[in-house]
């Protein structure tokens, strides 16, 4: 459980500075004004999504030893969900309609199951390096 805690905590620090950058880079909406998709994309919806994965990626290392993907998934996604719910809650453009909710907690699924790979192939990856570097350890105690 502490785990747990831990990794909430991790990625609450992180979906803070997600929602704070959110607030200063999305684009004011002008009434009257057509919508820029472009920049909606680029200055609100790709940095949510990178920020949900990096939020995955902070909890999934508290989170790597477990066996299960659903552990991993239930210790990840409470924070992305709640950030995208606070985002709407703070009134930030393009997240304070129901479509844009919607977009953000589906952005917040796919960052958190990106994010959760990206973990989990790293983690695989430095566990092989480690054993790797033990091997070639060995073979110098044995030389000598």
């Amino acid at each position: 459980m502490r785990a747990v805690l831990s990794a909430w905590f991790a990625a609450a620090l992180v979906a803070a500075l997600a929602v704070c950058t959110l607030k200063v880079v999305a684009p004011a909406i002008d009434q009257g004004e057509p919508v820029d998709e472009y920049a909606q994309v680029l200055r609100v919806h790709l940095p949510w999504l990178l920020f949900c994965a990096f939020m995955a990626v902070t909890s999934g290392s508290y989170v790597r030893d477990r066996n299960g993907g659903l552990g991993r998934v239930v210790a990840t996604l409470p924070v992305p969900v709640l950030g995208a719910v606070a985002a709407a809650a703070l009134g930030i453009p393009f997240s304070d309609t129901t479509v844009g909710l919607v977009l953000h907690l589906i952005e917040a699924v796919l960052g958190v199951a990106l994010g959760l790979a990206l973990s989990r192939s790293l983690s695989r990856r430095w566990a092989a390096e480690a054993v790797d570097a033990g091997r070639r350890g060995d073979r110098r105690k044995v030389r000598r």
